[in-house]
């Protein structure tokens, strides 16, 4: 019996021996699978077509090591048709350099620079963000003086009484945009304040919604007055993502468009402004808006005036969303919606080298990953391959495009421009 219980001791030893063997080798099987890719950077003779970023199969591994690159041949060469309006932002500097270095593939940069605000009270409101213009960038931007026009976003903010004052007695606000304008050789601006009034039904009231439009009247017309400068109004989609999200009515566009240069619509947030990890800006929904701006309601079929079409300016998103419902689900919001740019992105794909996922319908790339925590995460990033689907959905429909923003791209992107 003691032999016996013996033999049977050492038996159970070396199964313990071999199974920490086995393990110990798959770790270090896992450990070699995860490997260090490099990020290539900077020109390449390779075109984007060649690279293999087009696929619907895309790995991890070539979007880390060739998506900061681009074709250098075609840096200097503007490929879409359409007016091209890019957006870049103070809290991103990468922007500024984008800017500069694919300027040629731009008609337009609008630095997001002003804040406009009338306290309550006050005779005039004030305009903020002056210590922003950087005039050496600008200087780079026009070198040759070729460069895209330089067209600084103006926001309105707010209570709704800080908007009635402003529009109440217009005259102070033109002349302050106006004077920055000109005090700083700028071309013009981009006026972003249509979802705001939306946001607290002011456009429901017929005296505010009178006001608004005549504001944008005036700003026209001074602007030209002053040497033909540009305005354009950052609007909401025609198609809104859900019942409750902003949108511009197809009329009011149009009414519009006789005093504004071009509008840059949001189409995208889609998922996030719901609350939930999906597409950002699916096909579906690109396509239902430039339908509406085809054909108007189904109730009223007009066709658009002839020059309409080329000021919508479709926006596309050069930054993604990482969802985790988790984690608010469990009371901890903090992470649940993260938005990223190339870096962050790139980084994600390093740490867990996951197999990216595209979805027909959306037309977009997407992957799923577990985190330190065992939080489950969603991630949506546009790839060269879905931006040219939503590029080629603007040419086919013959509009322009505004990009936000610039610098939260991957280079690759500007191959495509």
């Amino acid at each position: 019996m003691i032999v016996a219980s013996r033999w049977v001791l050492a038996a159970a030893v070396l199964l313990l021996a071999m199974g920490a063997s086995v393990v110990d080798g798959a770790k270090r099987r896992g450990t070699r699978t995860r490997r260090e890719i490099d990020v290539q950077t900077g020109p390449s003779e390779e075109q984007v077509w060649d690279s293999g970023l087009m696929e619907k199969e895309v790995s991890y591994a070539t979007l880390i090591e060739h998506g900061r690159e681009y074709h250098s041949e075609s840096r200097n060469v503007k490929r879409v048709r359409g007016f091209v309006l890019g957006y870049v932002t103070p809290w991103n500097r990468l922007g500024y350099e984008m800017a500069v270095r694919f300027r040629k593939k731009l008609d337009a940069v609008s630095p997001v620079w002003f804040q406009v605000k009338q306290e309550q009270g006050a005779t005039e409101p004030s305009i903020t963000g002056g210590h922003e213009v950087n005039q050496t960038w600008i200087k780079a931007l026009r070198k040759g003086g070729k460069g895209p026009l330089v067209v600084p976003r103006f926001i309105l903010e707010g209570a709704p009484g800080s908007h009635v004052a402003m529009l109440s007695d217009q005259r102070p606000l033109v002349e302050g945009i106006v004077k920055v304008l000109e005090d700083n050789h700028l071309d013009g601006l981009v006026l972003e304040a249509w979802s705001a009034w939306h946001s607290f039904n002011g456009l429901q009231n017929d005296h505010f919604r009178q006001a608004a439009f005549a504001l944008i009247q005036s700003l026209h017309q001074v602007l030209d007055a002053s040497g033909g400068k540009k305005l354009f109004l950052a609007v909401p989609p025609l198609y809104p993502s859900h019942e409750k999200a902003p949108w511009l009515a197809r009329d009011d566009m149009i009414e519009l468009s006789k005093w504004v240069d071009g509008f840059s619509v949001m189409t995208y947030d889609y998922s996030s402004t719901q609350g939930r990890p999906g597409p950002n800006s699916p096909a579906h929904w690109v396509s239902a808006n430039l339908e509406v701006l085809k054909r108007g309601g189904e109730k009223d079929p007009v066709p658009p005036p002839p020059d309409l079409e080329p000021k919508f300016l479709l926006g596309v998103n050069f930054y993604g969303w990482d969802s985790c419902p988790s984690r608010a689900s469990r009371g901890n919001g903090a992470g649940a919606l993260e938005a990223l740019t190339a870096p962050s992105f790139l980084k994600l794909l390093q740490q867990h080298q996951p197999a990216l996922e595209w979805q027909e319908e959306a037309e977009e790339h997407m992957f799923e990953y577990v985190d330190k925590d065992g939080f489950s995460h969603t991630v949506f990033y546009p790839t060269p391959r879905s931006l040219e689907a939503r590029l080629q959905a603007a040419q086919t429909a013959n509009v322009g495009l505004s990009i936000w923003e610039l610098g939260q791209g991957m280079e690759r992107f500007f191959d495509l421009l």
